[in-house]
């Protein structure tokens, strides 16, 4: 009886040990990506749509990618302490709406959002929402029940920390760089191909 006891407490042991493991299983190296944009600026809708989405959906870069998206670009306080857009206020509500949307879905699932509602280049959520067969209450009840101050006010505060010219501005691996970011606006995945190979000694799926 002591020896089965001490059997099934053995193998108990080994199963508390094993499981753990097997169910966090290997983690991907991720090269970070910081994107400041904001959602009317052609050049940024033309970036998302055309560069970024593709590589990190189609070509299945995410799993590889710490992705930040910063919805916010060449926004400022105004002198009664709002946020002014460089594209007006249409410009607010749309990054506000950007913002709600990467607080309540994973960054998959917010940049198809962001991506689909960027094709429009006006405010269609729920058109896109339906596309992509995605539950956007969450988002609505965000941008409906605060302030676009408030919605924008950490957006604006991690952009103060990068000094850019225009967007969009893109950092790669936690490093914004004027020359760089400009070359990645038009070859995104290539660049992102080769700095991952060189950063981490390895080359990905379908990179040349």
């Amino acid at each position: 009886m002591r020896a089965c006891a001490f059997v099934c407490l053995l193998l108990l042991g080994w199963v508390g040990v094993a499981l753990p493991r097997r169910l966090r299983g290997p983690q991907a190296d991720r090269l970070a990506v910081t994107l400041y944009y904001e959602a009317l600026c052609p050049y940024c809708m033309e970036f998302v749509t055309a560069q970024l989405g593709p590589s990190m959906i189609r070509l299945d870069r995410l799993p590889f990618t710490d992705l930040t998206l910063v919805p916010y670009g060449n926004a400022r306080i105004d002198d009664s302490g709002n946020v002014a857009c460089q594209h007006g206020a249409p410009e607010c509500e749309l990054n506000s709406w950007h913002a709600c949307i990467l607080e309540h879905h994973d960054i998959a699932a917010s940049l198809k959002l962001i991506a689909c509602m960027m094709r429009f280049k006006k405010n269609r959520l729920e058109k896109c929402a339906d596309r992509l067969k995605i539950d956007v209450t969450d988002v609505k009840n965000c941008k409906n029940s605060r302030q676009v101050n408030d919605i924008l006010k950490k957006y604006g505060e991690e952009t103060a920390k990068i000094s850019f010219v225009g967007v969009p501005a893109i950092a790669l691996d936690n490093i914004y760089d004027s020359n760089l970011s400009a070359n990645l606006t038009d070859n995104f995945d290539s660049i992102f191909c080769a700095t991952y190979k060189e950063k981490f000694n390895k080359k990905l799926a379908n990179c040349q």
